[in-house]
């Protein structure tokens, strides 16, 4: 009885001691929340303490400057290279309680809507009074803040001219939407004092400065984060004409010019080779082409059945696996055989599988293929490239008679190899848009540039204006001729988009011709036949997926003569042209109409 008390009392120290285990770490838990609980707060009063000292400084700088621009006589508010001009910084940096704060200050001229707009101001002032706006920008632990102060200068008396004329800069996209916060660069070094002001565009896309100085010579850009660029452009020896030059502000007039800026766009350009139809072929002369095999032999340029005594009743052999590089589809299976009386010859199709075994591809999809082919050819293009990479050819001998045998002289499969990428191919790229003339008249680009697609045949050309562009190839210096470009060239991009050219490059040739043809709605039209006629010369071609044909190594065309076009599409009028002549790398362009 003793001992059973002793057990029990032991077993309860033991609960006892259990329980105060699992206090102590309740406990501690506990505490950690409220420690972490509190530490998050004193972390956050002391983010705030930060933040609040460090937006009291920057209001303090800022009211510091809104004070000095008020103690300033009327004429003297304005900045340096500001319009209106002025002694005060338009940008500085001032360190305050080991902080750095950027000061940056605005002044302009106001036109108040009240006694008219511009032109159409009642009384022709159109610097009626100023705005001046302080804003500061200061970094608080990675974060930027900013705030900013505006007041409105006006004159003690009436309003009074206090420069020349008014500058307005509009800014647009390419549909003529304006553009808010397009940042207006306008410099004008000859101007007294000069001018150098930033501003940016509001939600109408316009930025006015009334009181603008007369001068000539107002350099003025336009950009925007992510958008293309626009500017005026100075008389150079390269370009003597410019388009649009830089603008003059005429005393007492409103100069307005307008600028279009959109989102920017990508181009991708690729180099190829054609595709091309290449084989397979076994005759047999070896046993090279031969993977596997049971019971059959190959001689004299045959493979038939194993003779020991007799033939064997049945043989089988693979081809070695075909797995082509760029392979875009499969096309003809072909076999040619000798199968006497009481013999038979099967033909299957595999494909080897990461284990490196032959597995036979289904009828779903290849029908007919489990039971085996007797008949050649075998059309294998609904066999997909994706799935099926590789394929390997087989056979199955058989025969009742043993003093006959079938015998297999030879087998093929063909397919399309390509495209394939051609690397370090160079090119010329231009946009359609000019910024002025040369001194013979010719147009000067704003795209022009000479690229290259790199190693693995393609190029990224990232940041390009909304335009329309022609990728040219120079053949003599590349040993190359253009003989399709999907899209053909020239080719418009759009705004924001994300666009490829793949160029389908042939070996050079004196003369050739490229041929595109198009619907009446500028759709390409594929499998449309183009017949080309020229003294010596008849033949006959079919566009592709891209709506194009090219002729190659063709006779030029002799003075005053031509080749005929006849081009022609089931639902669409035949379309005759009598006038193309080619010397060297000619393209020309038909459309057809529908019936």
């Amino acid at each position: 009885m003793n001992v059973s008390r002793q057990k029990l009392g032991y077993q309860a120290s033991v609960w006892n001691r259990g329980t105060s285990l699992l206090d102590v770490l309740v406990g501690v838990s506990l505490f950690l929340v409220v420690f972490l609980s509190i530490f998050g707060a004193f972390q956050l009063a002391i983010e705030i303490v930060i933040s609040t000292k460090a937006k009291t400084g920057a209001l303090a700088l800022a009211n510091e400057q809104m004070e000095f621009i008020r103690s300033l006589n009327y004429s003297e508010v304005g900045t340096v290279g500001g319009i209106p001009a002025g002694s005060i910084l338009q940008e500085e940096v001032i360190v305050l309680n080991n902080t750095n704060y950027t000061r940056r200050t605005f002044v302009q001229f106001v036109d108040d809507d009240a006694d008219g707009f511009g032109i159409d101001d009642e009384n022709g002032i159109t610097t009626d009074y100023k705005v001046a706006k302080i804003e500061m920008i200061w970094d608080v632990r990675g974060n930027e803040r900013r705030l900013a102060l505006v007041t409105n200068v006006v004159p003690r008396g009436i309003e009074t001219i206090e420069g020349g004329g008014t500058l307005i800069v509009n800014v647009i996209s390419a549909l003529g939407v304006p553009i808010e916060g397009a940042l207006v660069s306008i410099v004008n070094n000859g101007a007294d004092p000069p001018i150098d002001v930033d501003t940016t565009t509001s939600v109408l896309g316009r930025v006015v400065f009334p009181g603008s100085p007369a001068a000539a010579s107002y350099e003025i850009t336009v950009t925007k984060n992510g958008f293309s660029s626009a500017q005026t452009y100075a008389v150079t020896a390269g370009n003597p004409n410019p388009n649009p030059g830089h603008f003059t502000v005429v005393e007492a007039q409103t100069t307005s010019v307008t600028f279009a800026i959109d989102a920017v766009a990508q181009k991708t350009v690729r180099s190829w080779e054609p595709v091309e139809v290449e084989q397979f072929e076994d005759l047999f002369d070896s046993g090279a082409g031969i993977g596997t095999s049971t019971n059959v032999a190959v001689s004299g340029g045959v493979v038939e059945l194993v003779n020991a005594g007799g033939y064997v009743p049945e043989g089988e052999f693979h081809s070695i696996t075909v797995e082509p590089a760029f392979l875009s589809q499969w096309g003809i299976f072909s076999f040619t055989d000798v199968t006497p009386e009481n013999t038979d010859a099967l033909y299957q199709l595999y494909y080897t599988d990461a284990g490196g075994e032959d597995i036979l591809v289904p009828d779903a999809i290849l029908p007919g293929n489990v039971a085996g082919f007797t008949d050649s050819p075998v059309d294998l293009s609904g066999i997909p490239t994706a799935g099926y990479p590789n394929l390997v050819l087989g056979g199955v001998l058989s025969t009742v008679d043993d003093l006959v045998t079938p015998s297999v002289s030879s087998w093929s499969v063909t397919y399309q190899h390509g495209p394939e990428p051609i690397p370090n191919v160079p090119f010329t790229m231009r946009g359609a848009k000019t910024i002025g003339t040369d001194g013979g008249g010719l147009p000067i680009y704003k795209y022009a540039e000479n690229l290259a697609t790199d190693g693995a045949g393609s190029i990224v050309i990232p940041s390009l204006e909304w335009d329309t562009y022609t990728i040219e190839v120079n053949d003599g210096a590349t040993g190359y001729d253009v003989a399709e470009s999907c899209e053909p060239q020239s080719r418009a991009v759009a705004p924001g988009s994300t666009i490829a050219t793949d160029m389908v490059l042939v070996p050079d040739t004196p003369h050739s011709l490229l041929v595109t043809v198009r619907d009446d709605a500028s759709e390409l039209l594929v499998d449309a036949a183009v017949h080309a006629i020229y003294t010596g010369y008849d033949k006959t071609q079919n566009t592709s997926a891209c709506g194009q044909t090219f002729f190659a190594n063709i006779p030029p065309t002799a003075e005053n003569e031509a080749y005929t076009l006849v081009v022609s599409k089931a639902g669409y009028q035949d379309e005759t042209i009598n006038t193309v002549s080619v010397s060297g790398a000619g393209q020309v362009s038909v459309t057809l109409n529908p019936l």
